[in-house]
């Protein structure tokens, strides 16, 4: 690859807390300054709770998908498998608890495709992207735990098919959905993301 120039990050002069609606939302408005000395006092961050997003496969390959009606984009539509993060919990050890509570089932193999930042210029949630293969039911959907989700949720096996017909028919709203599908299935992509190991974010901010 090309030699670039170096890039440096901004320095957090300031942090001044707006709204804190813990565990949810946390907005914060930062003094920030750039490389070139440039500073800028009104630049707006927020933190939301990371999440662990599934694309699960059945041994006969069908991929687990919900209906779900979401708020944000006032929509029903499909997403997959998914939750937030507990409290120090690890994001694959998040991403099978997820799978286990939502649809009673178990992957035998599981491939993480990375952490990605939701906001490029405002932070929010980290959404970790999992691959799931040989998923099979280990406990009947009425005794597994229940889900604290407030969508109700319709459970659907879709071939592969059956899942890009309804993408076509613009049936999946979510970015970090679409993304998932599209990491998966581009084996490229794929190969090139695939790391056993949970990803690695870099250090929290604790300027005051």
């Amino acid at each position: 690859m090309p030699d670039h120039h170096p890039h440096r990050p901004w320095s957090v002069v300031d942090s001044r807390d707006l709204l804190d609606a813990d565990p949810f939302l946390k907005v914060r408005v930062e003094t920030v300054e750039l490389p070139d000395g440039r500073r800028i006092d009104d630049y707006y961050q927020f933190d939301q709770p990371s999440f662990a997003c599934i694309f699960a496969e059945t041994a006969d390959g069908r991929i687990v998908t919900y209906r779900q009606y979401r708020h944000g984009p006032r929509k029903v539509g499909l997403v997959f498998p998914g939750g937030h993060l507990s409290p120090g919990e690890e994001p694959l050890d998040a991403a099978k608890r997820e799978l286990l509570e939502e649809t009673g089932m178990e992957a035998e193999r599981w491939t993480d495709l990375g952490a990605y930042m939701v906001n490029a210029n405002q932070g929010g949630a980290w959404s970790h992207m999992f691959h799931a293969t040989g998923c099979r039911r280990v406990a009947d959907l009425v005794s597994a735990p229940v889900s604290d989700d407030l969508e109700d949720t319709e459970i659907l096996f879709l071939t592969r098919a059956e899942l890009l017909a309804a993408i076509g028919r613009g049936e999946m709203h979510l970015l970090t959905q679409i993304a998932l599908v599209s990491m998966v299935w581009q084996g490229d992509i794929a190969r090139a993301l695939s790391n056993p190991q949970p990803a690695k974010l870099p250090p929290e901010d604790t300027t005051p």
